[in-house]
């Protein structure tokens, strides 16, 4: 292994920021590159065995601090995102990275201009799912459907992005599925207890993509679904392969591509190319469904 230990910290600890500071006191290496976990930020007063709680400020300006791993609420990704890169640290962040597209450019810019990484996750990436579309038929069709409960912010798009800029990550799978896609239409309706978004896509072979967002103030939890009617008449509905609770697990496989991109010195490319994509195609979509809105 190298002699570089890499100094790393948590912000914001719900479920995905759990879950990582876990992971990074389980997992300490992974091939030649090794990490220590220096602490986390939370709003609440915490003890967790083996990780510091630190204040905001601490995790950006301490040097033995290399990368920050920002897993807050959508509307503070802006902020924290702008203040790690400020001060020269390495970002991962949970998508969205940011809650525009000319955010999201600004971003990657300074991340070039500081010779630092910025990553946005997208766990839902990590899987088989193109492999099983290519051993397929062609496909004409895709569905992709996400079904959720409001959680105090998720619904609240002004402060954590229109609909497909919150949930990103849809489109974004749509990029990594189907290739490239523009927006072609969609709908958008909401009332006090729900809101429901569709977004059309259309490949250059003008092939379909449609996506569905529904989101309850009460659910019975979260439901996704990707669905490819073929060509020969069949449908493909892509399920992971891999065991589910395989070790490592999908966090800790995502942080695995973030620190190849730190000791590589080279954002991903790709990642950077399909998530500003994404971003383009969202706002094209909320011109459409939400023409009269201001985000």
């Amino acid at each position: 292994m190298s002699g570089k230990v890499y100094g790393v910290a948590v912000i914001g600890l719900g479920k995905a920021g759990r879950v990582r500071v876990r992971d990074l006191l389980q997992y300490t290496s992974h091939g030649d590159v090794q990490w220590c976990l220096k602490g986390f930020v939370s709003r609440r007063t915490l003890e967790i065995e083996g990780a510091k709680q630190l204040t905001e400020d601490e995790v950006v300006t301490r040097e033995d601090v290399d990368a920050i791993l920002i897993c807050t609420e959508n509307g503070l990704h802006e902020r924290l995102v702008r203040k790690g890169l400020e001060n020269g640290k390495h970002v991962l962040c949970e998508y969205p990275l940011a809650l525009s597209l000319k955010v999201a450019k600004e971003f990657f810019e300074m991340a070039e201009r500081k010779g630092v990484i910025l990553h946005e996750e997208n766990i839902g990436l990590l899987n088989d799912y193109k492999e099983q579309l290519e051993q397929s038929t062609p496909w004409k069709h895709c569905d992709i459907t996400l079904k959720g409960s409001y959680n105090g912010w998720v619904e609240d798009h002004k402060t954590s992005g229109p609909p497909f800029v919150c949930n990103v990550s849809l489109i974004e799978t749509a990029c990594h599925l189907c290739g490239d896609v523009k927006a072609v239409g969609g709908t958008y309706s909401e009332n006090e207890d729900s809101f429901h978004a569709t977004a059309h896509l259309e490949t250059p072979d003008k092939r379909t993509v449609t996506i569905s967002l529904r989101r309850f103030k009460e659910s019975d939890g979260r439901e996704k679904s990707i669905i490819f009617q073929l060509q020969d008449g069949t449908v493909l509905n892509l399920r992971p392969s891999k065991t589910p609770g395989a070790k490592p697990g999908l966090f800790m496989r995502d942080f695995y591509n973030f620190m190849e991109e730190v000791t590589s010195g080279k954002i991903d490319q790709e990642m950077k190319d399909r998530t500003l994509r994404s971003f383009q195609i969202a706002e094209d979509i909320h011109r459409i469904i939400m023409p009269k809105s201001n985000f």
